[in-house]
């Protein structure tokens, strides 16, 4: 699918995530974002100026967002480059660096930015004026709890498409949901091994100003809710009759991640380790039946390493936003992943999910670990509003 497309070895970052309402809670997404790849770029020395375009991804309105791209570019560094933004839910990770790479293919650019940011905490209350309503009554929306709660077309809350799809597949146990969930906060824990060695690759820390005379530097994670049997074994499933209970699901969160999608000879000059070629392979997508989100992930991966030329054999390791842990539970049985190659270092799970960096962060990850093992084929996939999915394969040699 794609022949073309690069990454630098290092030329990647994240954020820390923070669990909403927490230290990023009145940071602007897109000036925290704008912020973080200064500094990013500062550290791996790359100036700002050999980018010929961006990619923005955000899918939560905060003030002025309306010129998202052209001034997050300001704001970093490059007031000469602007681009799309893109808004696909959860989706909007895997699909931003997809339409770097499709840009890159085609030669509209050279060496582009794909930069993704959201902040959950404190989001916009939306009012339309309906001079039709009840004594004028306004329309109104809360965009992050009322989004949750209820998909306008499939009906029902996020959590209830998790446990249909459960449902679908023969079922899943409160007991096997919760010992996905346990699995996975142990993977996260390996990226905090040796004093954080592993998230260190590629973890930017952020100062915030607190007050005037005062900052903060958030360096890892906030908001990690460790996960034992001991503290899932008496939580009831949220849904009366289903699986999940509020341990086997993620967080709202805020961050920012991204990555410089460029040619080959570019990527080489620009990376940290020379000998470390990291390719950009294939893209796909799906939609599933109506209110089955978590069904998307499967044919979303599937298409992606179709296009590659790939199969669940030739992978060594695999990456996936997963909200709910039926979500890996359904893919894993479906697609035969191995569990040794399936989420090690850490997912969205554990780490909370901001929505656009989501899975640029989880892709970052996937790098980084597919460079600790000396190179391999690499697959993220991850679910997202609307029954969606996206997923992206990248190649480390």
């Amino acid at each position: 699918m794609f022949d073309k497309a690069y990454i630098p070895h290092k030329g990647y970052w994240s954020s820390p995530f923070s669990r909403w309402q927490m230290s990023f809670q009145n940071q602007h997404p897109i000036k925290l974002a704008a912020e973080t790849t200064k500094k990013f770029m500062a550290l791996r020395g790359i100036s700002p100026q050999v980018l010929d375009g961006c990619v923005f991804g955000m899918t939560i309105g905060m003030p002025s967002w309306f010129y998202a791209n052209p001034w997050y570019c300001a704001l970093m560094g490059n007031d000469r480059i602007s681009g799309p933004t893109i808004s696909q839910a959860c989706a909007t990770g895997a699909t931003s660096i997809y339409t770097g790479a499709a840009g890159v293919q085609t030669g509209t650019y050279s060496c582009v930015l794909v930069a993704t940011a959201d902040r959950c905490s404190n989001g916009p209350h939306s009012v339309w004026p309906n001079p039709l309503g009840p004594g004028g009554e306004v329309i109104h929306e809360n965009w992050l709890m009322d989004n949750f709660n209820k998909d306008p077309y499939g009906g029902e809350a996020m959590i209830k498409t998790a446990e249909n799809v459960a449902a679908d597949n023969g079922g899943v146990s409160k007991e096997e949901s919760d010992a996905l969930a346990i699995r996975r906060y142990e993977q996260y824990l390996m990226s905090m091994a040796n004093d954080r060695e592993f998230q260190k690759g590629y973890m930017i820390p952020v100062e915030i100003a607190v007050s005037k005379k005062k900052t903060l530097t958030v360096e890892t994670d906030e908001g990690i809710s460790p996960c034992t049997p001991e503290g899932l074994a008496p939580l009831k499933p949220v849904v009366p009759g289903g699986c999940i209970t509020f341990g086997a699901q993620t967080h709202p969160a805020d961050g920012n991640a991204g990555l410089i999608v460029t040619t080959k000879d570019k990527a080489k000059e620009l990376s940290a380790d020379k000998s470390v070629t990291i390719q950009v392979l294939s893209y796909g997508y799906a939609r599933a039946e109506k209110a089955r989100m978590a069904a998307a992930v499967t044919p979303a991966a599937q298409m992606a390493l179709a296009n590659a030329g790939l199969a669940v054999a030739d992978l060594a390791a695999v990456k996936t936003h997963n909200p709910f842990s039926v979500n890996d539970i359904i893919m894993g049985r479906l697609m035969g992943i191995p569990e040794g190659i399936f989420n090690n270092y850490g997912s969205s799970l554990v780490f909370g999910h901001p929505q656009g960096p989501t899975g640029t962060r989880c892709t970052v990850e996937l790098i980084e670990e597919l460079v600790k093992l000396g190179g391999g084929y690499g697959l993220f996939a991850g679910c997202a509003a609307g029954d969606t999915a996206a997923a992206v394969v990248l190649k480390v040699s």
